[in-house]
């Protein structure tokens, strides 16, 4: 027995101690099962300490102790540093620099690093040094992390005089009321809003559109950075300012937007084919994200690509991408896609089908043999076929081409970390065409009273998805391959309600079945597939193409 070693090693107990109790209180924060974990950190010191006793080299015996129960706690943090938000991870550098902060300001963290901006001329915007203004952006920061954390693709605002700003998110695509900005603010907040977005501060009426980057993180691989582009315009109650979040996170290839394995083995099978193919959705369903993962599917190195959209999502690496401009009204979409097409590239796509002048011109190309593709709103496949055939005029030619017709949804990912499991009702797995006898379960969010409380019953909420039940979404799809027995069936004019109970016969799946295999497969609800297969037939049908030209 020696002081020192004696006092070394009730250190050592103390420590053990204090981060055993430290990591059964954050496993239930971040909603991390506790049981490997909780014994990894028990059984861990445990090991140590007695290494301490037992190993006649005391100080060999102390790096068996660092070796053994450092390792424990080190791959505790690892793994619970990625589910939670930058600004709570522990000993990263990050760590270190909040703590440092906290000192230099006497225990206040400076909240000025929360979000890195760079403004519509790629600089870094100062912060105010008038207190109010200075509070205003503070609340501008705090909103813009808040909203990327929380892996929000819109926000809405409207302010009114007088009145707290009311602010609602789009997170997967489902609306999330935020907790208001207050009144003396609100006014602030978009304020500065404006200005790092380029646009002008002192017009209240007129729209606006600008934008900039922020970034959240610790300054490394973990960092997330998204483009905001930001839109303003007066309102009958006051202001609007609504902005959209892109990342690099939405550029999709061909394997990450959803397509179950044989329709995407089926689609890279067709992929040198040339002809037509229609990609379909309701609006906002992730029809542009879809048509740019099917271009990049083709080498934009070997082969020119060229698209023609209405508004520009993002920018497609090697893709030529041209915006529409009418010209007041002198040119329509489908002269200014026949000047792209007389370039010859060997891959086109419109995203628009606006009139019977750009439908024609596809077909005709598809006919060719030229590879092109056709994004435009539709309900279904079958709905899609019979608006391309109508605006084309001429069965046999709109047959001639044809490839493939998608249609789809997004559905929201269930939270792995927190979804429970339950016994589906057969009829179910009858209903969707799904294997029965193999007790597998499926999943669903947790509802209100399985939400674990704390010791003063307040909510834990899970820290991965932010309590939401949801993580992301995916794309379900329904596709016809078009076959050369399905091509002659449109080319004689057959009718849609024929041709649909052929290709059942040929083993189709549609819509809501495509999505029930991916509830057979444990990544989204039943819940959510009847929220987006649900019917449309309450919703006004979207307007036929016509001869008009695209105004």
């Amino acid at each position: 027995m020696h002081p020192v070693k004696l006092a070394v090693f009730v250190a050592c107990f103390i420590l053990w101690v204090h981060n055993a109790g430290w990591v059964q209180v954050d496993i239930r924060k971040v909603r991390i099962p506790p049981g490997i974990w909780t014994q990894l950190a028990f059984f861990g010191g445990i090991a140590g300490l007695l290494a301490m006793l037992l190993v006649p080299m005391f100080w060999l015996g102390l790096l068996l102790f660092a070796a053994i129960y450092g390792s424990c706690i080190i791959s505790y943090v690892v793994t619970r540093n990625k589910r939670v938000a930058p600004s709570d991870t522990v000993l990263t550098m990050a760590h270190l620099g909040r703590i440092g902060k906290k000192r230099e300001s006497g225990g206040e963290l400076s909240g000025k690093d929360r979000v890195r901006i760079k403004d519509a001329h790629g600089k870094n915007p100062p912060w105010p040094n008038d207190p109010e203004q200075h509070a205003g952006y503070q609340a501008l920061q705090d909103l813009l992390f808040d909203a990327i954390w929380r892996r929000t693709s819109d926000v809405r605002m409207d302010l009114a005089p007088n009145q707290p700003v009311t602010v609602v998110y789009k997170i997967d695509g489902v609306d999330r009321a935020r907790e208001p900005i207050p009144a003396e603010l609100g006014p602030l907040v978009f304020i500065h809003l404006k200005r790092i977005a380029g646009q002008n501060t002192d017009e209240k009426r007129k729209p606006q559109v600008g934008k900039f980057k922020a970034t959240i993180g610790a300054g490394g691989k973990g960092d997330k950075t998204v483009e905001v582009e930001v839109k303003s315009a007066g309102s009958t109650q006051g202001e609007r300012i609504t902005f959209r979040m892109h990342s690099d996170e939405s550029k999709f290839q061909i394997g990450d937007i959803g397509l179950l394995k044989d329709q995407l083995d089926k689609f890279v099978e067709h992929k040198a084919a040339k002809g037509v193919v229609l990609v379909t959705s309701p609006k906002s369903s992730g029809l542009t994200s879809t048509l740019y993962a099917m271009l990049r599917a083709h080498d934009a190195y070997m082969q020119n690509i060229h698209a023609l959209e209405v508004v520009k999502l993002m920018d497609i690496e090697n893709v030529t991408q041209h915006v529409f401009d009418s010209q007041g009204g002198t040119i329509t979409f489908g002269k200014r896609l026949r000047s792209i097409i007389r370039t010859d590239p060997d891959v086109t796509m419109a995203g628009d089908l606006p009139d019977n002048e750009t439908a024609q011109l596809i077909a005709q190309t598809g006919k060719s043999g030229k590879r092109i593709y056709a994004g435009f709103v539709s309900k279904d496949v079958f709905s899609a076929l019979g608006t391309y055939i109508q605006a084309v005029g001429d069965p046999a030619l709109a047959a001639a081409g044809l490839l493939l017709i998608t249609n789809q949804r997004l559905v929201r990912l269930l939270c792995t970390h927190c979804r429970k499991a339950y016994r589906p009702d057969p009829a179910i797995l009858k209903k969707g065409n799904l294997p029965q006898g193999e007790e597998r379960p499926f999943y669903r969010p947790p509802n209100p009273n399985e939400v674990e409380v704390d010791k003063k019953g307040n909510p834990i909420i899970c820290a991965v998805c932010q309590g939401s039940g949801y993580l992301g979404r995916t794309g379900v799809f329904e596709t016809l391959f078009v076959d050369e027995a399905i091509r002659s069936m449109i080319a004689k004019g057959v009718p849609l309600a024929t041709i649909k109970a052929e290709v059942r016969k040929k083993g189709m799946l549609f819509l809501q079945e495509t999505a029930l295999r991916k509830v057979y497969d444990g990544v989204t609800s039943i819940a959510e597939v009847l929220r987006v297969t649900k019917s449309e037939s309450d919703k006004p049908a979207a307007p036929r193409p016509s001869a008009a030209p695209a105004q």
